[in-house]
């Protein structure tokens, strides 16, 4: 397993835990018929390749690789063993596959969809008399260039001015978060990727600091003191990843396994930091919400 953050980090070790869980489900036990070798880039991507490199020589049977970064470090220095992408952005794009129903190499897994429409629109929805949003994204993301186009879609629909402020490093946090003060929006919309998750209690408590209210695409970081969120119920990523595995390990190739992709979805909502922002939340926007955090 190759993965872009850190085994430290609670949203993976819960996801991990599903994953486990369901391989056992399977039939699966570690130490009697399974083996499990994990790596962790602890949110450092140039050390991807390397650590494919470990897996590859440690001869594993399949590989899973968290979101694209991770199956693309995985894909450049395989093309024979089996790759289970899971949660990936733009896999296509990317060109770790031909298409989600003929994948067509010996990569397969699961594949997210682009939610900064939709955040755009609950934003909208929280704060109708919001002008100008600023967004954080990493361009060097395989989705960012689909997140951008729905983003500035919504933005348009909606009549709101779309800032978008980029990071591909940690070292452009800062930089990113001057950018964003000086541009005095109404509200920040994240794109949540590995680099952004690594450093989410950055972006978390500069939101707070800024008395911001941010809306993400995973419910990790509402848990983690984020504003609100709406995107895929993410355990149901790993759920299917180890259902991959299984398939594989027991003779099937990636190339005979259609890519799928989330089929439920979550709002998530923390009204403790609500009222920390001053924020009234309207009380249909609390009960279409599947986890409020008090």
């Amino acid at each position: 397993m190759l993965w872009s953050t850190s085994l430290a980090d609670s949203n993976l070790s819960v996801n991990r835990s599903v994953f486990r869980q369901r391989l056992y489900e399977l039939g699966y036990v570690e130490g009697k018929n399974l083996l499990i070798e994990e790596r962790s880039a602890n949110g450092n991507m140039e050390r991807l390749s390397e650590l494919a490199r470990e897996l590859i020589a440690s001869k594993v049977d399949v590989i899973v690789c968290q979101a694209v970064t991770a199956s693309s470090a995985a894909h450049r220095e395989t093309n024979t063993i089996p790759i289970v992408m899971v949660n990936a952005g733009d896999a296509i794009g990317a060109g770790l596959i031909a298409s989600l129903a003929r994948p067509g190499g010996n990569v397969t897994g699961t594949m997210n969809l682009s939610f900064g429409g939709k955040q755009v629109e609950l934003m909208h929805e929280l704060l109708p008399g919001a002008v100008k949003l600023a967004v954080l994204l990493n361009p060097s993301n395989a989705n960012a260039h689909r997140y951008r186009e729905d983003v500035t879609e919504a933005g348009r629909r909606f009549r709101l001015s779309t800032v978008f402020t980029e990071v591909t490093r940690g070292e452009d946090f800062a930089n990113a978060f001057a950018a964003i003060r000086n541009v005095r929006p109404d509200g920040l919309v994240v794109m949540t990727e590995p680099l952004i998750a690594t450093h989410r209690a950055e972006v978390i408590a500069f939101a707070a600091s800024n008395r911001l209210p941010a809306s993400y695409d995973s419910g990790g970081l509402v848990r983690d003191g984020g504003h609100f969120s709406y995107g895929p119920l993410y355990s149901e990523h790993y759920v299917l990843a180890a259902g991959y595995v299984d398939k594989i390990l027991k003779g099937a190739t990636p190339a005979s396994l259609p890519v799928e992709q989330p089929s439920r979805f979550e709002l998530m909502i923390n009204l403790k930091t609500a009222k920390a922002l001053g924020l009234a939340i309207p009380q249909s926007f609390i009960l279409r919400a599947q986890e409020v955090v008090q």
